[in-house]
């Protein structure tokens, strides 16, 4: 009875079975699918990442242009506060932008001015209150 203990006991499998056939077909069948599946989920990826970066490229063009106008308008800025350039070698399109570039400027000093008085009053009413 104690024969040999490495025999496993394992059932021979006839490949030309119709049901082996069968569960092949089906086994293949679906495998392909998880191929397919497979291939299209790193095809999105792929196509989602590509279209990140080109999304990610155009903003940081978008950023660099920007920052080289308003670097160029503020550089005229200085010139023309230097005496440099006159207001007539200017063109107008020169002109209007140093005008808005002035009207922000006016804005945010405006701006930081008001926070500024809000945070002295507040400052002032401690100290009284104190």
């Amino acid at each position: 009875m104690k024969g040999n203990t490495n025999e496993k006991s394992l059932i021979k499998v006839n490949e030309n079975n119709i049901f082996y056939k069968i569960k092949q077909f089906f086994r293949n069948l679906f495998h392909k699918n998880d191929i397919d599946d497979n291939i299209t989920t790193v095809d999105v990826n792929n196509m989602m990442t590509a279209y990140q970066d080109k999304r990610n490229s155009f903003m940081e063009e978008l950023k660099k242009k920007s920052e080289d106008e308003e670097t160029l308008l503020l550089k005229l800025q200085k010139k023309y506060r230097n005496g440099e350039i006159k207001e007539e070698d200017l063109t107008q399109e020169q002109v209007n932008a140093l005008c808005e570039l002035y009207d922000k400027q006016i804005d945010n000093l405006k701006k930081s001015n008001e926070i500024r008085k809000q945070k002295l009053l507040e400052y002032r009413r401690l100290q009284k209150a104190n």
